[in-house]
């Protein structure tokens, strides 16, 4: 079985990815606003308006020099009256692929049953659950990516918001002695 290191070192040669590269931890994340009553939300579509404290990101692709390895996935609702115990639709698309589909992470939020990694009980909040992800999913570099979440009950208000954070390892641009 390959590591994460290897797994992403696979990925970017058989895509003829040859440019230096440092390898680091890395995260994304993206939030949506709500209107009142939303139910659908699209992550890392729309950057246009965004502060550096909605998003890290300016566009749905990593750079033509970067790559990442998503090991877990955070979401985080800034709500007041709605929690992420309720069920959720979970959808992760690479490319034309949707690589993780129609999950419920809502198994991990509070205290119900078992964690799906087992490495941590359900939070007590219901506002803020991260599960890790058994197989690793690949985001190679220039190929877009997007998530959405689909809520079972609406109830969010308006200005609250949603967000999606990706954590793993990853590849980011090292100019080495090019420079």
């Amino acid at each position: 079985m390959a590591n994460q290191v290897q797994k992403l070192a696979y990925v970017d040669s058989k895509l003829g990815v040859s440019l230096p590269g440092q390898q680091t931890t890395r995260v994304i994340y993206d939030s949506v606003n709500a209107v009142a009553g939303q139910q659908f939300f699209e992550f890392f579509t729309n950057f246009a308006g965004k502060t550096e404290f909605q998003t890290n990101l300016t566009t749905n692709k990593l750079d033509s020099a970067e790559s990442m390895v998503i090991k877990s996935v955070q979401i985080i609702m800034n709500s007041a009256a709605s929690t992420l115990a309720e069920h959720l639709n979970l959808n992760i698309t690479v490319g034309n692929q949707v690589v993780l589909k129609d999950f419920d992470p809502s198994f991990n939020a509070t205290s119900r049953g078992l964690a799906f990694d087992r490495l941590h009980s359900g939070l007590n909040n219901g506002k803020n659950l991260e599960f890790r992800l058994l197989t690793e999913i690949v985001i190679p570099p220039q190929v877009n990516f997007k998530a959405t979440l689909q809520l079972a009950i609406p109830d969010l208000l308006v200005n609250e918001d949603v967000t999606i954070v990706f954590k793993g390892y990853g590849r980011i641009f090292s100019a080495g002695n090019s420079f």
